[in-house]
């Protein structure tokens, strides 16, 4: 309600302005109410089928390290699952989009994920690796299908409505992801209550928590956990089976066509082959700057999240304090991401990304030293309750603002854009799932410290270079509804020879 009646908005970008002026194609100002009402119902069922579908999957995926860890089988197929979608983002995107149209492949795609759930009541690897195959063919193509459902919805909206594309695009994602990382709130509500501890569970020593939990912990060491009972695990997969056919049978039912928002009208990829749409999507990576240099915090968001969802639920959870504590401990880190995906973009608005981004890597760098330094005990685990809710913080930035800079900087080229956006960010959770799952957690934790100083680099050289390139570089520092925000703008070399 809150995104739908506010007036926020950013200041209109010059390239925004451009394509407002030379558009000649659309009737300025014939935007209705039952157009805008319209407009966000399209932007809430997505976000229910997101949520409901990854309610199931999310938190199958995190327990994966807990409930399969004989042969590290559970996050091996999770790595099966990345690579496969690191696979498909090299052509299926741009080519199942062309043939299916953006709607009907979110739905089809959708229900591909249901395998994967299903072979939750028989979890073997002849089971669990075709399942993980067809879940990571249907990623990219899924998720590529709803950045442009959004992003062509706003770019279109915003030439109707006469304001800038830049806001609606940043809203539709910050609205999504806010209802979309609720996740984890339904579904670890469901995980901790099936998952109650039985009276036979004995908490582990002081000594074997420091031995074999924290940053000392490795897969192949084991680590104390509550017995799991197969009719748990059945009852389990049964709940979350039935919310991953509810998500795609909302989209199929009440989401309107892109056709209505210009999807036939847009040139990208249209009259290419199936070898000339790979190519376009190889191609975005090696002739696009920006591309090249957002591409390690891109693999950033891949690496934390899974970082996240299997060592740390496995180290810092799992190990000393029972498989039964993570519905609890997740539950705060969805909230907290939930609510901060809508606070982010608020604030965003008054400060500038660059402030919003510098904040969530000093989150991140602040948890993983800390938590290096740290061995977790079960009389201190409400601190394991503070580090998720720092993590949910940072990863609501990660999640909510990357993809609208995308969106953003990579205008006209959503396809190959957001193509390349899930291949970077797959290969960061396959990295993640298999360093995590082979080595020392604290020299995994190591690893992450460095490469985000590096993403954090790459991305401050991006909003360096669209600085420059627009003869300015932003810096909001005050924004209300009475005062303008106030910007530094310091003019490129070409910006003052053309003057």
């Amino acid at each position: 309600h809150y995104f739908i009646q506010s007036n926020l908005s950013l200041r209109m970008s010059p390239k925004d302005s451009d394509d407002l002026a030379t558009e000649g194609t659309i009737e300025m100002n014939s935007w209705s109410r039952g157009d805008e009402l319209r407009m966000w119902k399209n932007v809430i069922v997505i976000g229910f089928g997101f949520m409901f579908l990854f309610t199931a999957f999310q938190n199958m995926a995190a327990l994966q390290s807990s409930l399969n860890p004989s042969e590290g089988i559970g996050v091996y197929t999770l790595a099966i699952v990345y690579a496969t979608i690191i696979l498909s983002c090299l052509f299926l995107p741009t080519l199942l989009i062309k043939i299916l149209k953006v709607k009907l492949a979110m739905v089809v795609c959708q229900f591909m994920y249901t395998l994967y759930i299903g072979a939750q009541f028989y979890p073997k690897w002849g089971t669990l690796i075709p399942a993980s195959v067809v879940l990571g063919l249907a990623a990219a193509p899924m998720w590529s299908a709803k950045c442009t459902y959004l992003s062509q919805m706003g770019t279109y909206a915003g030439k109707l409505k006469g304001v800038s594309s830049e806001a609606l695009i940043t809203k539709f994602f910050g609205v999504f992801f806010c209802m979309f990382q609720t996740w984890g709130i339904w579904g670890n509500i469901v995980t901790a209550t099936v998952l109650a501890p039985k009276d036979d569970w004995s908490e582990p020593t002081a000594e074997e928590i420091a031995d074999k939990c924290g940053s000392s912990f490795k897969v192949t060491a084991g680590g104390s956990s509550a017995p799991v009972e197969k009719s748990q695990v059945y009852l389990l997969a049964g709940i979350y089976l039935a919310f991953a056919v509810i998500g795609p049978t909302l989209i199929f039912l009440f989401l309107d066509p892109l056709q209505k928002y210009g999807e036939d009208e847009r040139t990208e990829q249209k009259g290419k082959s199936g070898l000339q749409l790979l190519l376009a999507t190889l191609s975005h990576f090696s002739s696009n700057k920006y591309q090249m240099l957002i591409t390690p915090l891109t693999v950033w968001s891949g690496l934390e999240q899974g970082w996240f969802g299997a060592s740390f639920t496995a180290a810092f959870i799992t190990c000393p304090i029972g498989v039964h504590s993570i519905g609890y401990i997740l539950i705060v880190y969805a909230t907290t991401d939930a609510v901060s995906s809508f606070v982010f973009g608020w604030i965003l608005k008054r400060v500038g990304r660059i402030p919003v981004f510098t904040l969530a890597a000093i989150l991140n760098l602040v948890v993983l030293i800390v938590l290096l330094l740290w061995t977790p005990t079960i009389s201190h685990q409400g601190w394991i309750y503070v580090f998720a809710i720092v993590w949910g913080m940072s990863d609501a930035v990660w999640q909510t603002q990357i993809n609208a800079f995308y969106g953003i900087i990579f205008t006209g080229k959503e396809e190959p854009a957001f193509s390349n956006y899930r291949l970077w960010e797959s290969l960061g959770f396959l990295i993640s799932y298999l360093i995590g799952n082979n080595v020392l957690l604290r020299v995994f934790m190591w690893l992450l410290v460095v490469w985000l100083v590096f993403s954090y680099l790459g991305y401050m050289a991006v909003e360096w270079m669209e600085g420059r390139r627009t003869g300015k570089f932003s810096v909001y520092l005050c924004q209300t509804d009475e005062i303008p925000s106030a910007t530094l703008e310091l003019e490129s070399p070409q910006a003052e020879e053309e003057k």
